[in-house]
């Protein structure tokens, strides 16, 4: 894949500034998707070689003018809302946002490129199995419930018009940037630390894990994006591919490796939590394309903690990437 011109929705986001900085480095055209004109990451964006193209996609004339203007060959759908809490409260909006954007940004592609685009979305491993034989489905959250649909969209597209779309899976995504996932959160607490040990002001209140057993599976957001990269050119249409390490870690196990990079002991407020932890991710299908997780545990850690600002600002430093 070289040369091409690539849509990523969701380009502020986390995920979306390592997608656009990735992509545009490969030589291709990047247009990132963000909601308003007024966004500042949009100058980060031109920072990392990519422009930036605004666009509510709840709105699907709006999404079909984006859409003819761009004629993306590759479209990378990050866009969505990704808090289970929350959708408790606004169910009609998590649906709208996750799948009619879906369903708009594919039939949008569909009429302008026919069947000259691949379409990648990122889906949920919190994504449910629809039931069998009749039975009423249950999904956990409505958060599962949209995600579970975003899923059968897309592969849907696949079966009724041979689009070439897959869905993605990714574990907790770990490393630099401005992610709201617990790693970040870790990484921000520590930083507070270090600043008021320095100042000689009081330390903040303990760091709150909801226990040290529960389990999961963490892959560098670098990492992610070389995936999403090779199920874009390689990903067989129709297919759900998880993208994870194939190692669930404790959050114990986590904590411990902030103290260890951060050079001194932290204190936690341990809850005794007894929600489940996911069932591993299988990352096989993704492997037999060619990848692998490259960079360690250890190293995302440590980029978290160097990431002194905790967000968009990684991204225009000389050394990010």
């Amino acid at each position: 894949m070289s040369g091409l011109k690539l849509l990523v929705t969701g380009a502020g986001g986390f995920c979306g500034l390592h997608a656009c900085a990735f992509f545009a480095r490969q030589g291709h055209e990047v247009v990132g998707v963000l909601r308003s004109a007024e966004d500042p990451r949009a100058a980060v964006l031109r920072r990392l070689g990519a422009r930036a193209e605004f666009c509510e996609l709840t709105d699907r004339r709006a999404v079909d003018r984006l859409v003819a203007r761009v004629r993306p060959e590759r479209i990378l759908h990050l866009a969505g809302l990704s808090s289970a809490g929350p959708s408790w409260k606004e169910p009609a909006k998590y649906l709208e946002t996750n799948v009619l954007a879906a369903v708009y940004l594919l039939e949008a592609a569909r009429r302008e490129m026919g069947a000259g685009f691949r379409f990648a979305a990122a889906g949920s491993m919190l994504r449910f199995d629809w039931p069998a034989d009749g039975e009423a489905p249950r999904p956990p959250h409505p958060y599962s419930l949209s995600k579970t649909l975003l899923t059968v969209v897309v592969r849907s597209w696949h079966h009724l018009y041979g689009t070439a779309a897959v869905v993605a899976e990714p574990a907790n995504l770990i490393g630099p940037g401005p992610s709201l996932g617990l790693p970040a959160l870790i990484a921000a607490h520590i930083r507070a630390l270090r600043r008021a040990r320095l100042t000689g002001a009081p330390d903040p209140a303990p760091f709150r894990l909801s226990s040290l057993t529960e389990r999961r599976d963490y892959v560098d957001v670098r990492d992610a994006v070389r995936a999403y990269a090779l199920l874009l050119e390689r990903g067989e249409p129709g297919r759900v591919y998880p993208i994870a390490s194939g190692r669930q870690r404790t959050l114990g196990e986590v904590a411990a490796a902030y103290e260890r990079a951060a050079g001194f002991r932290v204190e936690w407020l341990i809850g005794d939590s007894g929600a489940p932890s996911p069932p591993p991710a299988d990352p096989s299908a993704l492997m037999a394309l060619g990848w692998r997780p490259e960079i360690p545990f250890a190293l995302s850690v440590a980029d978290t903690l160097d990431d002194d600002a905790g967000g968009v600002a990684w991204f225009m430093r000389p050394d990010a990437g």
